[in-house]
């Protein structure tokens, strides 16, 4: 079975994503902030870690980055989102922290889902993906 690490923000409730995800047949995780994130891939890789950007204490930038610098061999790709960050810079940002996308929420919820399943799908874990030009592997 699918599941999903939904790190939430305090600004508004995650149940309504939650319950989404779940009526499309993923198994929701709640954290409420990046060591309960980190704690739970720990204990077991997700499908895909759903992050919003303003968790408290680490925000979802900074917790993306710890994602990949302490499971660097991750098999699950990462997607930030946020309803007050909307300018192209916080997608950039998104990208250089490692995440695979960047919602800008509300999203209509056909291109929710799309989107996560499509994130789901398509991930590479780093292991797998190719060399870049003049970088050796080990």
């Amino acid at each position: 079975m699918r599941t999903i690490y939904l790190a939430h923000d305090q600004q508004e409730s995650p149940e309504a994503r939650k319950h989404f995800l779940e009526l499309s047949g993923y198994v929701v995780r709640l954290c409420k902030d990046a060591p309960e994130l980190l704690a739970a891939i720990q204990e077991c890789e997700p499908s895909l870690a759903l992050i919003d950007a303003l968790l408290e204490g680490k925000n979802g930038f900074e917790t993306s980055r710890e994602i990949v610098e302490r499971f660097p061999e991750r098999g699950f790709p990462i997607i930030l989102c946020s309803s007050i960050y909307r300018l192209r810079p916080f997608r950039e940002e998104a990208q250089k922290s490692g995440a695979q996308d960047y919602f800008v929420l509300p999203l209509p919820p056909d291109e929710f889902l799309r989107r996560v399943n499509q994130a789901i799908a398509y991930f590479v874990p780093p292991e797998a993906q190719p060399a870049k030009p003049g970088a050796m592997r080990a």
